[in-house]
């Protein structure tokens, strides 16, 4: 068998939207479920996901009988997204739209981004721009919810060349998925870029290479406060992950 490599630029289309979900365990989704679950409950009012993707966290929130809307700008993702909500017997409300440019029917008591999606966001007036309209569309008293990533400990130290594998998983038909990654980062910018590869094997035999590239860009909790201040959002809360790569930030209108 021949192996095609197939070369795409962050976009979240094609074979990255197909195999997107396989990448996140039962458990790591249920957890981030719960916890969007409870701040949706707490703030009593619709809720709007944004880089809701295939659905993997949207489509249970929904099943629970929440009400909540689902915006993305991968149309692949929200194709797959739209497939499986119909396969639940699901009818979310899904918008095809980049966040800085967001324009919905309605305001939202939260508005929740999971994931490392505000990151994407390389360009500085883009992210600006794009908490004002996130602001624009919270209900009085309502409030953001979102999760900023900085490369880990051991990126910034080796900043390795050579590609690195991260995982392996296996899909129904038999292939085994390998998941390798190269990183760049752009200390001045603040801007990390991923060179992400995934190798698909059948029966030990190399059959497919696609390769993907995403650029992310970091800010530090003084800068994004600031940035959150700039937008008029109040009652800024950060809170750190473990490894103190992430950390989710609460902002109320």
């Amino acid at each position: 068998m021949s192996n095609e490599i197939r070369v795409t630029h962050g976009d979240f289309q094609g074979f990255v939207a197909q195999h997107y979900d396989l990448w996140f365990s039962e458990s790591g989704n249920s957890v981030e479920q719960d916890f969007y679950k409870q701040h949706i409950i707490h703030n009593r009012g619709p809720a709007v996901e944004i880089g809701c993707g295939t659905g993997r966290l949207l489509n249970a929130l929904i099943r629970d009988g929440l009400d909540v809307d689902g915006v993305d700008y991968s149309e692949d993702m929200l194709n797959i997204c739209s497939s499986k909500a119909k396969r639940l017997g699901l009818h979310p409300a899904l918008y095809h739209q980049a966040m800085q440019r967001l324009e919905l029917p309605r305001k939202y008591k939260t508005i929740y981004i999971p994931g490392n999606t505000f990151n994407l966001l390389t360009d500085r007036e883009d992210s600006t721009t794009a908490l004002s309209r996130l602001y624009l569309h919270l209900a009085d008293g309502g409030q953001l919810l979102l999760t900023l990533t900085i490369p880990k400990a051991y990126i910034r130290n080796e900043q390795p060349e050579a590609w690195r594998m991260l995982a392996e998983v296996n899909r129904d038909d038999g292939a085994v998925i390998r998941l390798s990654e190269r990183v760049e980062l752009d200390f001045w910018e603040q801007l990390k870029t991923n060179f992400n590869k995934y190798e698909v094997f059948k029966d030990g035999e190399l059959i497919e290479t696609h390769e993907d590239t995403i650029r992310l860009r970091w800010f530090y909790q003084n800068e994004f406060e600031l940035m959150l201040t700039a937008a008029s959002f109040k009652e800024i809360q950060f809170n750190y992950g473990a490894d103190r790569s992430s950390m989710r930030i609460f902002a109320s209108k």
